[in-house]
């Protein structure tokens, strides 16, 4: 059984009279542990579909299940339940709060999950040291270097042992060393966690 199944997946956007059809009937099945690159040029609606995947959006039409629960017709919360357990986040734009530390940054998830201060703190720090950059973990955001903030980032995602890392061009800020840098990163967690990244 495929851990993301999406059978003839449409979503259309509606601004007054004019609909943008942004995804077109999309069957796509993904096996836990790989490593998937969904590629198209601008506006072929990658973001969109990761979007769905992530269960941030909901198709127009079109079936979606993951880990075999379908997940079309889900209430608000139980998305946000689904969300929160099984999806990590990584994005161009690192999303990191600039008012937080590194550390405090990894923290949230596991706020939102009310994880007691202390095992907070721990599986922060081990996610920190997971990407390289335990010294880094009393910094600001606007204190470290691009690709600082992206492994920050990436050690956000990981912290709640997510099933899927969703990546939504997160090398796209960075140079091309720090770019090759968080793809290696992203590989050696893909095969040393067996951690699906999409």
């Amino acid at each position: 059984m495929p851990l993301i199944e999406l059978e003839s997946v449409v979503k259309t956007y509606r601004t007054g009279k004019v609909a943008v059809e942004a995804l077109r009937g999309v069957t796509l099945a993904i096996e836990s542990g790989e490593f998937v690159s969904i590629m198209g040029p601008s506006g072929s609606g990658k973001s969109t579909l990761l979007n769905i995947i992530g269960c941030l959006d909901r198709p127009t039409d079109g079936r979606f299940k993951l880990n075999g629960e379908s997940v079309d017709g889900l209430g608000d919360i139980r998305l946000a339940e689904l969300r929160n357990r099984n999806f990590g986040f990584v994005f161009q734009s690192f999303h990191l709060m600039p008012r937080l530390t590194a550390l405090k940054n990894v923290e949230l998830p596991l706020v939102y999950r009310g994880v007691p201060a202390r095992k907070r703190r721990d599986a922060a720090m081990d996610m920190l040291e997971a990407v390289g950059i335990r010294e880094q973990a009393e910094r600001m955001p606007g204190e470290m270097s691009g690709g600082q903030q992206q492994r920050v980032a990436l050690a956000r995602a990981l912290v709640g042992s997510p099933l899927v890392i969703l990546a939504d061009e997160p090398t796209g800020n960075l140079d091309t060393g720090a770019g090759k840098e968080i793809m290696r990163l992203l590989q050696n967690l893909n095969v040393a966690r067996g951690i699906t990244i999409v």
